[in-house]
């Protein structure tokens, strides 16, 4: 059974979910995350990022951001337990969502019991031929 913390953490971040936008324009995103002073506006894998800046902005009365560190893995967030944030396309072959390193994984579940993931996943717009996002 999980610690009542948790799930009261858990309810918590659900609420504050309903903040995060459902449509997320590739330019109008990385615009907002320069503006707000982000260091990974300028990072090609732009909606992981934005997904963890949206997280910080909604979830910042409720989680530690950043989280526990682990060897050279540190986790997006804490609270009672590890939290990491993912995006992931819908509309791909490959259904594998990478998370954290395997053994930083093992510690902060040996540490704290269970292990959180806060997981957007979402239909995308691929770049086309021409390039025409990148430009």
């Amino acid at each position: 059974m999980l610690d009542k913390k948790i799930v009261d953490t858990v309810k918590k971040l659900q609420i504050a979910s309903r903040n995060i936008p459902k449509i997320w324009d590739g330019r109008n995103s990385i615009i907002e995350m320069k503006e707000a002073g982000s260091k990974q506006w300028r990072q090609m894998e732009w909606m992981g990022f934005y997904f963890e800046f949206l997280c910080q902005k909604n979830f910042a009365n409720i989680i530690d951001m950043p989280g526990k560190k682990y060897g050279n893995t540190e986790f997006d967030a804490f609270s009672s337990i590890s939290w990491d944030f993912k995006a992931h396309a819908a509309n791909t072959t490959n259904h594998t969502v990478i998370t954290n390193d395997a053994e930083a994984i093992v510690n902060t579940i040996n540490d704290h019991g269970y292990y959180g993931v806060i997981l957007a996943i979402g239909e995308v717009e691929y770049n086309d031929e021409e390039r025409t996002f990148k430009k």
